[in-house]
């Protein structure tokens, strides 16, 4: 029978907790009528000492890099996270990385991070976590989803004996899905991240996400890696890009949004259309002014799942697509294919800037 030696501190994994505030962190405020909170109340520490016996099953390392309500994430605070992460990625002291996030743009940050950490480096667990109530509510979800999370990053390090295919994503309520694929499916629920790509968080991890046919258009991870330097924590053209969202209802309302963008000229523009992306005729002649202008066009669909891709109803704009016109002509006409919006977004703001910087 084989017997395990009880691990001691200088055997335990070395953990970075890397906190940035949100729910998880957020606390009841006191005499409310409703459950009204504040986010971003307590540090990661504060947040590990509070879960009975976690504080001995690592040795932690804890950082701070800003401490928001994601509903307030900008993009430097992206920059900012990406610069930290990329120095504990290459840390020999640190064999895997938590990280506590707000709900609201746990989407868009891991998104960012997917296109734009570099590859190389994650061959060490990088996992992410929230929650959906705040730290002191009767039900609080905060401490399980931070001790699964530690559970889960542990078990996969490499060498460990389970095997596990090195993680990068969220865990949340005992799944974990990969970060390409983090969409918050609902406003409330302990559930809202249980996506269709989501996993049991085990050895069989990427096998069974693997089995359900992810879809493949999300980019590539490290895509946009080479356009911020490892400790980029300002980009002044990056932020300074503009990529709005135009919805399109009946009504004249996103014309005139449209008419306004010429005035602007932004980077580019995602149209929310109906359906299949089915832009309204009467946008058309605007957008293709927006195109010659050198504002690329993004065809979305307000709807939530299917995604969008080129045909259907709607082809009025195929003269502008890659390829057609000579490079830097015009701006380019592209689907969204199963990106969300909020991934649209991400997406268009990196390839444009790619565009600017290096031709890409």
């Amino acid at each position: 029978m084989m017997t395990m030696r009880p691990q001691t501190l200088d055997t335990l994994p070395r953990v970075a907790l890397v906190a940035t505030g949100g729910t998880i962190a957020g606390t009841l405020i006191e005499g409310s009528e409703t459950w009204a909170y504040e986010s971003a109340q307590r540090s990661g520490e504060s947040l590990v000492m509070g879960i009975p016996g976690l504080l001995r099953r690592a040795q932690w390392h804890f950082e701070q890099p800003y401490s928001i309500g994601s509903q307030n994430l900008e993009l430097a605070h992206m920059l900012q996270l990406r610069a930290a992460l990329i120095r504990l990625l290459q840390s020999p002291g640190i064999d895997a990385i938590v990280v506590t996030h707000g709900t609201d743009t746990m989407e868009d940050m891991l998104y960012f991070l997917y296109l734009t950490l570099p590859a190389a480096l994650l061959v060490k667990p990088l996992v992410f976590t929230g929650a959906m109530l705040p730290s002191d509510a009767e039900d609080a979800d905060g401490p399980a989803n931070l001790s699964g999370t530690l559970d889960f990053a542990v078990q996969c390090l490499p060498g460990s004996p389970f095997g596990c295919a090195v993680p990068f994503g969220l865990y949340m309520q005992g799944l974990f899905t990969p970060a390409q694929h983090v969409e918050k499916q609902s406003t409330a629920g302990f559930d809202a991240f249980d996506g269709p790509y989501s996993v049991l968080p085990n050895a069989n991890w990427f096998n069974n996400f693997t089995a359900l046919n992810p879809p493949t258009d999300v980019g590539m991870l490290g895509q946009f890696s080479n356009l911020f330097d490892a400790g980029t924590q300002a980009h002044p053209l990056f932020e300074a890009m503009e990529v709005p969202v135009v919805f399109c209802t009946p009504g004249n309302g996103p014309l005139r949004q449209l008419n306004d963008l010429l005035n602007r000229k932004p980077a580019s523009v995602v149209v929310a259309a109906p359906g299949h992306g089915n832009i309204p005729e009467a946008c058309v002649p605007v957008l293709r002014r927006l195109l010659l202008n050198g504002v690329s066009v993004v065809r979305a669909s307000r709807v939530a799942a299917g995604g969008v891709e080129r045909g259907g109803e709607f082809n009025a704009l195929n003269d502008f697509e890659e390829g057609v016109l000579p490079a830097g002509t015009a701006g380019v006409y592209s689907e969204s294919g199963s990106l969300s919006l909020s991934k649209c977004v991400v997406y268009e703001r990196l390839r444009v800037l790619a565009r600017s910087l290096i031709g890409q």
